[in-house]
């Protein structure tokens, strides 16, 4: 009996380290409060040129694209937005090759909740959108590469009229 007790407490204990810890709410946020990510902008990084577009916010929405162009053609595309959502904000995301075929399933999406925002810096999951000055934006990115590390970019992009 004393080992059948054991057994149960010893699996209660591994069940209970195991258990998923509840992620902290995403701040309170209203889209108006990006704003300032409104424009056209360019860089250089990630082996290419980098084009990235956002639009005005409306009806709780930002909706932009990114475009990386390479020598070789093997850039990308991003269609993305920055949504209202359950009170707060979310960056929503989905890859193309250049030949349009997607990375995501047909009907899904990246969905990362805010985490951090303030007058010049919004955080959602492994995306940061960051003012540097009036014409600076700096997009950080954390990344899982092939073999199971992180890494981490900081892709800066200078504000140009279209």
């Amino acid at each position: 009996m004393r080992i059948v007790l054991a057994a149960l407490l010893l699996a209660a204990h591994v069940a209970f380290a195991q258990a998923p810890v509840p992620a902290a709410a995403p701040p309170p946020a209203k889209i108006d409060s990006l704003a300032w990510l409104a424009g056209y902008w360019e860089g250089s990084g990630m082996g290419g040129h980098m084009e990235d577009i956002w639009m005005p916010p409306r009806d709780g929405v930002i909706l932009g694209a990114f475009r990386l162009t390479k020598p070789d053609g093997k850039g990308f595309y991003e269609l993305f937005a920055v949504e209202e959502f359950e009170g707060s904000l979310r960056f929503v995301v989905k890859h193309f090759h250049p030949n349009w075929v997607g990375w995501e399933e047909k009907d899904q999406a990246l969905k990362m909740p805010l985490q951090r925002i303030s007058e010049n810096e919004a955080s959602f999951g492994g995306v940061g959108f960051r003012r540097d000055g009036p014409d600076v934006l700096v997009v950080d990115l954390r990344m899982r590469t092939k073999d199971g590390s992180v890494a981490t970019h900081a892709l800066r992009f200078k504000r140009r009229p279209l």
